[in-house]
This record gives C-alpha cells, sequence and structure tokens, in this order.
C-alpha cells in the first residue's frame, strides 16, 4: 500500500519552542512590533498599538497595526516559508519572527483580512482553527497568551521605550505613545546588510549605501546599534548617541548580537562626523584609534592633530650621546611616546608623524642652510645698499658692528679653547631674519663659524650685556656637542662657569681690550653691561644646573 502526504517534513512545536525557550521576553515580542513595521509602505502614515499585561489565566500580549496585512493566514503555520521579497530595507527574515514567539505562546489568535486563525490546545492537542470575523479597524491583530510571570511587564516597559520610532509612524504601548526621537546627524555610508539570495539559498552580506541617524543617548542609555528603529546591540564607543542603521544590520540567528566586525564599521563611517565634537580625551580612546587605521589618510591626520596637537614628533631611542626627544623639546616640539599609544594610534603616527630624529635632523639642516646662504660680512653689508647696509648702519655702523663681532668671537675662542682637544678656531660672520615668525640669534657650524643677527639688538646695543653672553656661551657649547641633549647641557654648565671665571679674574684683561664696548662708547648704552654680564653668569650657572 502507498500512502501520500505534502513535504517532506514536520516540524515539533515542542522542538521548536525548546529552541527559543531561552531567549528574553523582548525579544520575542519585538518580533511582532517588527513584522508590524516591515507592513508599512515606505513614506506612508502607520499605527501599531500594543498592549501586554498580566490577566485572568496569564500573561497577554496584543498587537495591532493598519499596515497592508496578511493575505493567506494559514502560512503562518509553515515555518521559514515567507511571500515576501528578500529586501534589506525589512527587518524580518524568512517569515521567523511570529512563529517563534508562537511556539513559546499558550495560546494565540491572528486577525487579518475578515479573517482569523486560532491556535489552541484541546484535549492535550495543538490545533489550529480558521474563522470569518468581523473587520475592527486594524489590518492585523495578532493575541497571544505567554508563560511568563507578571513581573516580564516591567522588562518589556524598559526595553520597548528605547526604541526609536520611524518618522510617520505612531507607536503606543499599553496606552502611552513612545515619542520620536530628534536625529542629530545624518551619516551617508557604504556598508554590510544581510540579504538571503534565493539562487545559492544562502545569506549574503553584500555592501549597500544606506544612512546611519545618530540620535543621542537619553539618562542612563548605553549607546546602542538600532536596526531601523529596533535596537541591537551595544555599539561599544563613548560617545553620547546611539547608531540607527537604515537597513537591514548582520547579526547571529537569534538577532540578539551584530556580525563580529560590524561595529568597527559603523565607527569608521561615523567617525569623521563626531571628530569635531570630540576632546582630546575623548579622541584618545582605544575605539578611536582601532577605527581610525582604517579611514581615509586627511580623517587620520585629523585624529592625530585633534589628540596629539599640529607641532609633534614620536620619540625615539636614546642614540649613543644624541637623545632627539630632548632635542626636539628643546624646538618646542611635543614628543609623543608611542609605546603608551594603543596599536591603531601607532600606526596611525608612524604613516602622519616624523620622529624626533627626523625634526631635530631638519631643523638642523635648515639651520645651517640658512645660515651659510644667508651669511655675510661686515664689508658685503657695508656696500650692499639694501636692506643689510640699512640694518648696519641702525646698529652702529660698520666699525661698531665690527667691534662687537671681534668681541663675540674672542669671547668664545677663549671657551673652545678649554675644550678637550683640537678645535678650529672661532670665526664670525652675519645673517638677517627676514621670514615672518621665524627668529635666529645665532648660529654655531661645524667648523666653528659663529653666525650673529644683525637685526638681534643685544649683540650690538649690549655686546657685554647678559641677554648676548647667554647666547654666546649657548653657542660655544655647540662645539662639541651640535644637539641640546644631556651632554650639550653639561657642557653649557661647564661653559657658563668658565665663562664666569673669565670675566672675572681677567675682567682687566677685557676692559684694557675692549674699553669701548665696556664704557659704551661703540653707541650710546644704559648701564653697566659688565656688571650685568657677570650678574647674568652667575644666575645662568644655577638655572641650568
Amino acid at each position: 500500500m502507498t500512502r501520500q502526504s505534502e513535504g517532506w517534513l514536520s516540524i515539533s512545536t515542542e522542538g521548536f519552542a525548546a529552541m527559543n525557550a531561552a531567549r528574553p521576553a523582548e525579544h520575542l515580542i519585538k518580533e511582532l512590533v517588527q513584522n508590524a513595521l516591515d507592513s508599512f509602505v515606505e513614506g506612508d502614515m502607520g499605527r501599531i498599538e500594543l498592549r501586554y499585561g498580566s490577566e485572568a489565566g496569564g500573561f497577554v500580549v496584543e498587537c495591532r497595526d493598519n499596515g497592508s496585512g496578511i493575505s493567506n493566514l494559514s502560512d503562518l503555520k509553515v515555518v521559514y516559508l515567507t511571500h515576501k521579497t528578500d529586501s534589506h530595507l525589512k527587518r524580518g527574515r524568512f517569515g521567523r519572527g511570529f512563529k517563534e514567539a508562537l511556539c513559546i505562546a499558550e495560546e494565540a489568535r491572528v486577525s487579518s483580512g475578515g479573517q482569523q486563525l486560532a491556535f489552541l490546545q484541546e484535549n492535550g492537542q495543538r490545533v489550529t482553527r480558521q474563522v470569518a470575523v468581523p473587520e475592527q479597524g486594524y489590518s492585523t491583530t495578532v493575541w497571544m497568551r505567554m508563560p511568563w510571570p507578571e513581573e516580564t511587564r516591567e522588562r518589556l516597559d524598559g526595553y520597548f521605550a528605547q526604541f526609536l520610532v520611524p518618522q510617520r509612524i505612531e507607536l503606543v504601548v499599553n496606552g502611552e505613545r513612545i515619542s520620536s526621537r530628534a536625529v542629530e546627524h545624518q551619516v551617508n555610508a557604504s556598508i554590510t546588510t544581510e540579504l538571503y539570495d534565493p539562487i545559492s539559498q544562502s545569506w549574503k552580506k553584500p555592501s549597500r549605501s544606506t544612512t546611519i541617524h545618530l540620535v543621542p543617548t537619553s539618562d542612563g542609555e548605553k549607546p546602542t546599534i538600532y536596526e531601523m528603529g529596533i535596537p541591537v546591540a551595544a555599539v561599544d564607543w563613548t560617545m553620547p548617541y546611539h547608531c540607527d542603521v537604515q537597513q537591514r544590520v548582520p547579526m547571529n540567528p537569534n538577532r540578539d548580537a551584530v556580525a563580529s566586525g560590524y561595529p568597527v564599521k559603523l565607527h569608521m563611517a561615523c567617525l569623521p562626523t563626531l571628530l569635531e565634537q570630540m576632546d582630546e580625551a575623548a579622541v584618545k580612546d582605544e575605539w578611536v584609534g582601532h577605527a581610525g587605521r582604517r579611514c581615509e589618510s586627511e580623517v587620520q591626520k585629523r585624529i592625530i592633530a585633534r589628540a596629539f596637537g599640529e607641532n609633534i614628533a614620536r620619540s625615539v631611542p636614546r642614540m649613543g650621546e644624541r637623545h632627539f626627544d630632548e632635542d626636539a623639546r628643546e624646538l618646542g616640539v611635543q614628543v609623543v611616546n608611542t609605546a603608551q599609544a594603543s596599536s591603531g594610534f601607532r600606526d596611525m603616527l608612524k604613516v602622519f608623524v616624523p620622529s624626533a630624529r627626523e625634526v631635530v635632523r631638519h631643523d638642523e639642516l635648515a639651520k645651517a642652510k640658512r645660515a651659510d646662504s644667508e651669511s655675510f660680512s661686515i664689508e658685503a653689508a657695508r656696500q650692499a645698499g639694501d636692506v643689510r647696509q640699512q640694518w648696519l648702519e641702525r646698529q652702529g655702523g660698520a666699525e661698531a658692528v665690527g667691534r662687537c663681532l671681534e668681541f663675540a668671537v674672542w669671547f668664545c675662542q677663549q671657551l673652545v679653547d678649554t675644550c678637550p682637544g683640537r678645535e678650529n678656531r672661532v670665526s664670525g660672520q652675519l645673517t638677517l631674519n627676514h621670514e615672518a615668525g621665524v627668529t635666529l640669534y645665532a648660529h654655531w657650524s661645524t667648523t666653528n663659524v659663529l653666525t650673529l643677527a644683525l637685526d638681534q639688538p643685544c649683540f650690538w646695543q649690549h655686546p657685554l650685556g647678559p641677554e648676548s653672553l647667554q647666547v654666546l656661551i649657548h653657542e660655544a657649547a655647540h662645539a662639541l656637542n651640535m644637539h641640546h641633549g644631556l651632554e650639550f647641557r653639561q657642557e653649557l654648565e661647564r661653559l657658563a662657569g668658565v665663562a664666569a671665571s673669565l670675566m672675572l679674574l681677567r675682567g682687566a684683561e677685557v676692559h684694557e681690550r675692549f674699553a669701548d664696548l665696556v664704557l659704551g662708547k661703540h653707541r650710546a648704552v644704559h648701564g653697566d653691561a659688565s656688571g650685568q654680564g657677570v650678574e647674568r653668569l652667575t644666575q645662568l650657572i644655577s638655572v641650568q644646573r
């Protein structure tokens, strides 16, 4: 004998219920609201009324909507059956949501299009019965009696209060309307979604262009990823915004966690918009570095600038006697220790920020090039017929400038002569500052050429004054150390002592050799320059220590 039946498989309601028994009540009930939202034509007005709570006989849930309705109620009995054309703009997936809630229910009724399908238990058996019913002003009504305790209502209240109700949709929960929330930012992005491919009969995760709504969080709320208004999972960032994605979000089968890597893609999409309102501490958060290294280069540069500033360099290990970090700080550069930064920030800093060594070398080369290319002698300035000649006259003329330069060279030579080893003889020349915002007082070359700026009055008006002597001692210290590290500072301290001794013990020689400078006869000056110089040297020794 042969017996024929429809289909190959039957689904055990008890087995299906066991699969969903551990799911929170709110995740099951949200499926009813989700189906109602999907039933509205985009742009049309819609209304959903959700009611739940303990009644005689159990915990009752009822969801009504005025959407497009259900064309064939008998399809509700078939798991994984849907007549909807799959779209990444719909929240539902493969017609599972209602059936997952239904398998938990003790009793249920669905009314739509003048028909009602009742899910009942009679004589210990689960049965369905379909009858005609009068229209009640709603396209679809779902009623269920669930095996939940009374305190379930409080959990549902908290959950549905989080909903971000779409525009033109009215959601009423237990008589209270859930208000729509203002969207502060709209971010356009191409991001991963989820779509069923009927040809390969598999779920695909293509990227589609969409809009991400950034909605400010309310007090006590954690920033959350939303799928077209329905909360899904934590967004894992420190910004006070929910991320409401206006297309389907890739999730696990229970739709309570997003696919791995998806939050980072949201971070990448939203970071350029949020960056301007983030303070230094917020920009340095780990999620910013993790997402930032995947952003475009212009965004990465903005991240670095807001986190560390514009004038920065990467820290480098000490190299022999050179400590480039210290040299960079002497130039006013902020040195960033990349070892203390997260991996994302380390990657960006390596690409866009020079090392302290590179910054110092560049500065040294620039100063050397400038001193070499723009330096000139007193005789050249006298015959220039340009700004050099004007500055020469302004500082007292060729003879006065020559005497001051002669003292500077002699003074530095006395200091250099105390250095160990044989050094080149010190010589002197002049330069001028031309660039706005860039000031060069003096420069010391590797061959002991001292270059002084003609437009800096301390050398020419008070050649034995504290400012002039301080610069000269600093430059002479470069005879042994061209950098500004620890050894340079130690040499600077030593030469400060040498200079103090020179001015104190050989004061008579200085007075005799440079009497016109000591007395200020080279040009009118005020005060005892020599006395000021000795006092300043004494201060310099203590300060440098």
